[in-house]
């Protein structure tokens, strides 16, 4: 008895698909819901970047990208649409105190440099 052949696009997610809007940039999309893009780099590198245009890592492959996308939009529906909001959340809340903490420093150095 045989193991069952992979497909390329069942590694991938058979139902998604990736459109090259412009060179090195990959939009993906499962029945028309935006799930994230790929962008390579000048590297030879792949940056994915979620549906919510959070960044989800570096990979040295096309389908290592793809796929963590993918299993990262499973995983959503698994954890529910209000836990993802939660996350977001917590990111942009996190992102604006480190802005405003650096805001301060930088208005706290410029105030002790001599005249």
């Amino acid at each position: 008895m045989s193991a069952p052949a992979l497909s390329a696009g069942s590694l991938v997610g058979h139902r998604v698909r990736w459109d090259e809007v412009e060179p090195g940039f990959r939009v993906g999309t499962r029945h028309g819901e935006y799930l994230g893009f790929i962008e390579s780099t000048a590297r030879g590198t792949f940056v994915a970047v979620d549906g919510f245009s959070t960044p989800v890592g570096h990979y040295f492959s096309l389908r290592e990208a793809q796929r963590a996308l993918v299993q990262l939009e499973r995983m959503g529906k698994r954890k529910g649409a209000s836990r993802a909001s939660a996350e977001l959340l917590a990111r942009r809340l996190a992102t604006a105190s480190g802005l405003v903490a650096a805001s301060a420093l930088l208005s706290a150095g410029t105030l002790l440099l001599p005249a």
